[in-house]
């Protein structure tokens, strides 16, 4: 495993949970304890799990792809009680995570 840098902004996806939570940058990272199984998506898919006191990425084939993560965001949206998600869409994972932010403000 290695690091690299994480893509602004990002979610992670709770172990066992669907809810998702949402970083617009790296301060907000740092006010967090993860899980040890919580994982980090970053805007371009990369996928980073907790390592002591940092995010580390794994290898490149770690990553989502824009329909994965659709996926995880429909789930969260559902849990929050929206409705018709599965007519969510969103053009890039970047904008999906902005529709994390919305339904996290419900």
């Amino acid at each position: 495993m290695h690091t690299k840098p994480v893509n602004w902004p990002c979610i992670i996806k709770h172990a066992n949970d669907p809810e998702l939570t949402y970083l617009d940058n790296e301060q907000e990272l740092a006010c967090l304890e993860p899980d040890e199984s919580d994982i980090l998506i970053d805007a371009t898919g990369s996928v980073y799990t907790p390592e002591k006191t940092e995010w580390v990425a794994g290898t490149t084939s770690e990553t989502m792809d824009l329909t994965q993560v659709l996926g995880l965001v429909k789930a969260h949206a559902a849990q929050s009680g929206s409705c018709c998600v599965a007519k969510l869409y969103a053009p890039t994972i970047s904008d999906a995570f902005k529709i994390v932010k919305e339904t996290s403000d419900l």
